[in-house]
């Protein structure tokens, strides 16, 4: 049986926990995904934020206002995540809000479920 480099290592379990946790494969989303030996954690997150992978994009009004219902009812989080982004109530709609709140949700559960895992893995392969 054949070995699994470091990479390899990191790689299948990027893509696995992404897969399992975030519903897509994080490593299609990196530019270098043979190269990721030297990354950490917050390298991975960085590069997956530069290429677009937390961006999620809720279109049709209806499956904006679905998502709201389900997930940010009172829209206090919503809007919350629009103010930081500089966003003003003339610009806002059921689609960007269920947009940025569906890209915040993305980004809290790769902190949560993803990375404490994909670190274990690479501090355990540093040592």
């Amino acid at each position: 049986m054949e070995t699994m480099t470091k990479n390899e290592l990191i790689k299948n379990t990027l893509q696995d926990l992404t897969l399992i946790h975030l519903g897509e494969d994080a490593t299609e989303f990196m530019s270098l995904p043979d190269e990721l030996d030297d990354y950490d954690t917050h390298q991975i997150y960085d590069e997956l934020q530069d290429n677009g992978f937390f961006n999620v994009d809720i279109i049709y009004y209806y499956k904006a206002i679905e998502y709201l219902k389900e997930n940010d009812s009172s829209l206090c989080e919503s809007l919350e995540i629009a103010s930081e982004f500089g966003y003003t109530t003339e610009n806002l709609n059921s689609e960007l809000l269920a947009s940025l709140h569906a890209s915040q949700q993305r980004i809290d559960k790769f902190w949560e479920d993803v990375e404490p895992e994909l670190d274990k893995i690479i501090n355990k392969l540093k040592n």
